[in-house]
């Protein structure tokens, strides 16, 4: 008998999301503790997650480090709506590179690429690709293939820690995508600053390892931002305040950051203990044809019921648009059965839970969301939930 790649992926995946779920709920602590007590499971972990660190040297003036980096992103979807219904299992993220830091650790290198849902082709294009220069703690300069500096907990936070499956709708609408540019991130006592030109031009034959970085072709995007830390004012552990903007340049070459004229995103985010909230909100203006004006936002909350081990998490979202065609629903795993898709009004409400086996390196999530857009051509709406459960693995 042959086994396909995808079909050992999939199924070890499955047999650690029932291992670690089931020890939870059913009451009985059979995963790791995350309790000084116990230190030794943690070292376990520790041992076999430092086999990534390839190399590392403080004292040689050349390379301090070098690290693989890595994760599998797999999950469950079941759709229940009245369009219809549907349900699988989709390989989410795959992907595999490299940390280097050099010259003192003021240089680092990042480079990793990606595969595909089924692990179709091995490589289906670069995620992220630069050198960053930090010649000290209050200044960071990076060039390469990279985020645009705006969506601070929605975009700019790894997906290996979110609580939830997915980004919010309001979002994921902005059709926002890393791009080849030059950004500076700064920081003044309490104040950060950002700012980034992004080229509007990329290759979309992702297969294309020559073009990954595109032809520079096209017209450019611009974001400027500033944020300030609160926590010393609110005597947390984590205060952050952002405001920050994108503009974009489009032309006829623009297939990138290609949406609207400009966005504007703004991010209050606090943590303390077993607690956080954010609070994220964006206002795209200047779209094309069926892209109406949109603003909307979330607010988002999480509890640990067991510290470091069970954490709760709960996100209410809300967008409007300007027109009936608007608004678009989520694109997962929403859009597969919905076939208008299209609206003004969007709504929704995830309640799920995380079981953290090593953190959010290795994690399994469960979750649901109920979500209803209204407002569409004919009156056209979608209402429907849809039931996720998956695990999340990084190095």
């Amino acid at each position: 008998m042959k086994f396909h790649p995808t079909t050992i992926v999939r199924s070890s995946a499955i047999a650690l999301l029932a291992s670690t779920v089931s020890p939870v709920f059913g009451g009985q602590e059979i995963g790791p503790v995350r309790d000084s007590s116990v230190s030794s499971d943690k070292s376990d972990f520790d041992s076999i997650w430092s086999l990534a660190t390839l190399y590392k040297d403080d004292s040689n003036p050349i390379l301090q480090e070098f690290k693989l980096r890595g994760r599998y992103h797999g999950q469950y979807h079941k759709v229940d709506s009245d369009q219809g219904n549907e349900d699988n299992w989709e390989d989410r993220r795959s992907r595999f590179g490299f940390d280097a830091k050099l010259f003192d650790k003021k240089i680092e290198v990042r480079a990793d690429f990606q595969s595909n849902d089924g692990f179709r082709d091995v490589y289906d294009g670069l995620v992220d690709a630069y050198i960053r220069w930090k010649p000290n703690d209050s200044i960071a300069v990076t060039a390469g293939r990279t985020k645009p500096l705006v969506g601070y907990y929605d975009w700019l936070q790894s997906t290996n820690s979110q609580p939830t499956f997915d980004r919010s709708q309001i979002f994921n609408q902005l059709n926002i995508d890393r791009a080849t540019g030059l950004t500076v991130e700064g920081k003044v006592e309490q104040f950060t600053w950002q700012a980034g030109v992004y080229s509007n031009a990329v290759d979309r034959d992702r297969n294309d390892l020559d073009q990954a970085f595109g032809e520079f072709n096209a017209s450019y995007s611009t974001s400027l931002g500033i944020g300030y830390d609160l926590s010393k004012n609110l005597d947390v552990k984590k205060a952050d305040l952002r405001i920050d903007w994108l503009h974009s340049d489009r032309d006829a070459d623009t297939n990138v950051l290609s949406r609207y004229d400009d966005i504007v995103s703004s991010t209050f985010w606090v943590q303390d203990g077993i607690w956080s909230f954010v609070a994220e909100g964006f206002y795209a203006t200047g779209g094309d044809g069926a892209n109406g004006d949109v603003f909307g936002g979330f607010l988002q909350g999480t509890y640990d019921v067991v510290p470091k081990t069970l954490q709760l998490v709960g996100r209410y979202s809300y967008s409007n648009g300007d027109g009936d065609t608007s608004l678009r629903v989520q694109n997962r795993y929403e859009s597969r059965v919905d076939t208008v898709g299209r609206g003004d009004t969007y709504h929704a409400l995830y309640l799920g839970a995380q079981y953290f086996i090593y953190g959010d390196k290795l994690k399994v999530l469960a979750g649901a969301e109920y979500a209803k857009l209204d407002g569409g051509p004919d009156n056209a709406e979608f209402d429907g939930t849809t039931y996720l459960a998956g695990i999340r693995f990084s190095f």
